[in-house]
C-alpha cells in the first residue's frame, strides 16, 4: 500500500481534485490510500464526504512562520521580482505597493544579486533553518506517505512540504489556475514533479522559474470536465424559475470580482441594470449578479441591500461558506449551480478573473470591463495595465474576450453580442485549445495518473 498525502488548504482545490474524478481515479487503484490535510479536517460533514477505507482525513496542523523564514520567502519576491522576467508581476505589484514601495524592493533585491544571493540559494537557507513542528512530524511518522501533493507553489505556511523535502519524498504540485506561475511571484517551496493546465504553464515553469520542462506534465484543466457534458446541468426551467428569471428572455451574468479589485464595482453593475431598464440594449434583458466568493459580509450585505428586490436583476451567491483560506468550499451541486448559469447566460461579464476562461470554456461571448466609476484616467491607466501588459494579455490576444473602456463601449458590446452571439467564437475557440489544452471531461483523470506514475503505478 502507497500512502499520498494531498495537503489542500483552499476551497478551490476541494473543487478541483476532491470533487471531480481526479479523487475516484485514485481510488480505482487497490494499492493506494489517500490522507487529506484540510483546515477542516475536524468538520463532520467534510470527513463524512470524504472518508471511507481508501481514504483519511486529517486535519491540517497550522503552524506559524517564522520571524527568519519570513524575512527570507520577502528576500526571494525581491530578488525575483527585480530581475523583470514577467511584466504580470510588476503591474501586480505595483497596484499592491506603489511605486515607492516597489522601487524599494526593487533596489533591496538587485542589491542581493549583486552580492551573489538567488532564489535558490535562499530555499536552501529556508530549509536549513526548518526545524519541523511536532504535529506534522506525528502525521509523517504515523503514516509514511511516498508522496506529497499540494496545490499552491507560493503560500506562505508550507511547513508540510519542507518537513516531506527535509525527509526526502517526492513532492508533486498539481497547479491550481492558469496565472498563479506568471504573476504570484518565486516558488516557496520547489517541487519535483509539476502538473499544469497547458503548454504554455509549462513553457512558463521553465522560463520564469528555472524548473525542467520535462518535469511538467500537461493535464487540462479539472474543474471543466464538468463543462465537457450539459447534460449534467441544471434543466433550464428549474434554472429560471427557482432564480426568479424569466426562460423567455436574454440572460446576462456579471460575475463580481475580489473585493477591492475593481473601483466602485456597483456602479459598473448598476450601469449595466439602467442601460437594460432605459431598453439601450434593443431587446427586453435580464441581469444575474454571481458575487465573489472572497467577499467580506459587509460587501454582501451592500449588495443585497442595493439590488433586492429590482425587477430583471438577480443575485447569486457563490457557493457554501466555509472556514478554508479563501473562504468557500463549493459542493457538486454548487459546481453544477455555476456551469447551468454559465450555459444559460447569453453575455458574460467581468473584470480579469478565471470566470472568463469558464465562460469561453462553453463558447459564451465574454466582456471585460477595463473602468471604475466615471473611468477615470488614472483608473483606465491601471486597468490597461492589467489588460495590455500583465498575465491578461495572454487572454486578450487570443480575440476570445473584449476589453471595454467606458460606459458606452460596454452598452455597445453588450448590444452586439446579445445581437450576435457567434461573433468572437474563433478567438473563444483559439483561447479554449490554448489556455485549456483539452475539454474531453478527461483532465481530472490526467492528473491523478501523472500521480499514479510519480508512484510507479502508471
Amino acid at each position: 500500500m502507497k500512502t499520498v498525502f494531498l495537503f489542500l488548504r483552499q476551497g478551490i482545490s476541494n473543487r478541483n481534485l476532491l470533487r471531480t474524478d481526479f479523487l475516484k481515479t485514485l481510488k480505482q487503484y487497490g494499492g493506494v490510500q489517500v490522507v487529506v490535510l484540510s483546515p477542516i479536517g475536524d468538520d463532520e460533514e467534510f470527513r463524512k464526504e470524504f472518508e471511507d477505507e481508501k481514504v483519511c482525513v486529517e486535519k491540517w496542523p497550522r503552524t506559524k512562520v517564522g520571524f527568519w523564514e519570513k524575512r527570507l520567502k520577502n528576500l526571494k519576491d525581491y530578488i525575483w521580482v527585480s530581475r523583470g522576467l514577467t511584466r504580470a508581476i510588476r503591474v501586480r505589484r505595483l497596484a499592491q505597493l506603489g511605486r515607492i514601495g516597489l522601487a524599494w524592493r526593487d533596489f533591496v533585491g538587485k542589491m542581493a544579486r549583486i552580492i551573489g544571493v538567488s532564489e535558490q540559494r535562499i530555499n536552501d537557507w529556508e530549509l536549513k533553518i526548518y526545524r519541523g513542528h511536532h504535529w506534522i512530524k506525528e502525521l509523517y511518522d504515523k503514516y509514511q506517505p511516498e508522496l506529497v501533493i499540494f496545490t499552491r507553489l507560493f503560500g506562505t505556511n508550507l511547513h508540510v512540504i519542507k518537513e516531506a523535502k527535509k525527509r526526502g519524498i517526492p513532492v508533486l504540485c498539481l497547479v491550481e489556475s492558469w496565472d498563479n506561475l506568471i504573476c504570484k511571484g518565486p516558488l516557496s517551496v520547489v517541487p519535483d514533479r509539476m502538473a499544469v493546465w497547458n503548454e504554455g504553464m509549462k513553457i512558463e515553469a521553465e522560463e520564469f522559474h528555472g524548473f525542467p520542462a520535462e518535469k511538467v506534465d500537461v493535464v487540462g484543466v479539472p474543474q471543466f470536465d464538468l463543462y465537457s457534458d450539459a447534460g449534467r446541468f441544471i434543466a433550464k426551467k428549474d434554472f429560471f424559475e427557482p432564480h426568479g428569471l424569466d426562460p423567455a428572455l436574454k440572460l446576462i451574468t456579471y460575475a463580481a470580482s475580489t473585493e477591492g479589485f475593481i473601483p466602485d464595482e456597483l456602479e459598473v453593475i448598476e450601469t449595466i441594470y439602467q442601460a437594460i431598464q432605459a431598453g439601450w440594449l434593443g431587446i427586453p434583458v435580464q441581469l444575474l449578479v454571481r458575487m465573489h466568493p472572497i467577499s467580506s459580509p459587509e460587501l454582501k450585505a451592500e449588495y443585497v441591500r442595493r439590488f433586492t428586490g429590482r425587477s430583471d436583476l438577480v443575485l447569486q451567491g457563490p457557493g457554501r461558506t466555509s472556514r478554508l483560506h479563501d473562504g468557500w468550499d463549493p459542493s457538486w451541486s454548487d459546481m453544477v449551480m455555476l456551469a447551468s448559469t454559465i450555459y444559460y447566460s447569453d453575455v458574460v461579464v467581468g473584470v480579469a478573473s478565471t470566470f472568463s476562461i469558464d465562460a469561453a470554456a462553453l463558447d459564451k461571448p465574454v466582456l471585460c470591463v477595463g473602468f471604475g466609476q466615471g473611468g477615470s484616467e488614472n483608473r483606465s491607466k491601471y486597468f490597461r495595465g492589467i489588460f495590455d501588459q500583465s498575465h491578461y494579455r495572454r487572454l486578450v490576444d487570443t480575440g476570445g474576450i473584449r476589453v471595454v473602456y467606458t460606459k458606452e463601449e460596454l452598452v455597445d458590446a453588450l448590444r452586439t453580442y446579445l445581437i450576435d452571439p457567434i461573433l468572437d467564437s474563433a478567438g473563444r475557440k483559439r483561447l479554449r485549445e490554448e489556455l485549456c489544452y483539452r475539454l474531453d471531461g478527461q483532465s481530472a483523470r490526467r492528473a491523478a495518473l501523472a500521480v499514479l506514475r510519480e508512484l510507479g503505478l502508471g
